[in-house]
């Protein structure tokens, strides 16, 4: 029963990944040309930039994947924080050039990474874990992707914003965004957090899988986003009291 729902989702994923993220791209796209304020001009070039960065680490799979193979579960997770630290930088810098603001979680780039990284970690390490035992399909793997990110993004942001006064969480015109638009976007900007990680897991022997249902091992990653939110609340007061926050 298991094997025929997780061929449903394969299934399913391989028809709405390349789709929906044409269309994330396409909306964003529209509206950098409708209004090129700087910030929308930067989230555009970023995203892009993202799937890009994944596209070139496809193009040189067949270098890296020798030189990684060797150990690759460590190099696995190795290899998607760094992809993290890579992605974080990418968005960092595409504000700055554009003069953008809001793009990155702040605007100092070591900053940015005490705010974000400890999540990139922890997600990017739960999930090569959860990749070794379940062998998500590559278009599943890109919705966990996403699912990840509107995790990070998309909730704990806001959770943070209530302290500025300026949360969406219990807007459901926000949430509606985010289905219709939003969510899509996010498979680039996490693809090559957990894509390479996925091709690098392939190299190695498989393991036989647990009987518990998939869905509850693809979640896992997301229960450390509650560790997280008080992570994020107590570097925001460590900067606010060194004014640093802004």
């Amino acid at each position: 029963m298991e094997n025929t729902v997780s061929s449903r989702s394969r299934r399913l994923a391989n028809l709405i990944v390349a789709p929906g993220t044409l269309w994330g791209v396409l909306v964003i796209t529209v509206a950098a040309v409708a209004e090129p304020t700087p910030e929308n001009l930067a989230l555009l070039i970023s995203i892009a930039a993202s799937g890009l960065y994944t596209l070139g680490l496809f193009i040189t799979r067949p270098i890296w994947l020798r030189l990684l193979a060797r150990r690759p579960l460590f190099n696995a997770a190795l290899l998607g924080i760094f992809n993290a630290a890579v992605v974080e930088t990418i968005f960092l810098v595409c504000e700055h050039l554009l003069g953008a603001e809001g793009i990155a979680a702040h605007p100092n780039l070591l900053i940015d990474w005490a705010l974000t990284m400890p999540w990139y970690v922890l997600m990017v390490i739960t999930f090569v874990r959860v990749q070794r035992r379940r062998r998500f399909a590559p278009t599943v793997v890109l919705l966990l992707g996403a699912l990840y990110e509107l995790g990070a993004d998309g909730v704990v942001s806001q959770i943070v914003g209530i302290l500025f006064g300026g949360s969406q969480l219990l807007n459901p015109g926000y949430w509606l965004q985010l289905g219709l638009f939003g969510f899509w976007t996010f498979i680039p900007v996490y693809s090559s957090m957990v894509l390479a990680p996925a091709w690098l897991i392939e190299t190695s022997p498989p393991v036989p899988r647990p009987a518990t249902p998939a869905w509850r091992d693809a979640l896992k990653p997301l229960l450390w986003l509650i560790p997280f939110t008080a992570y994020v609340f107590a570097v925001i007061f460590i900067l606010d009291a060194l004014n640093l926050a802004s």
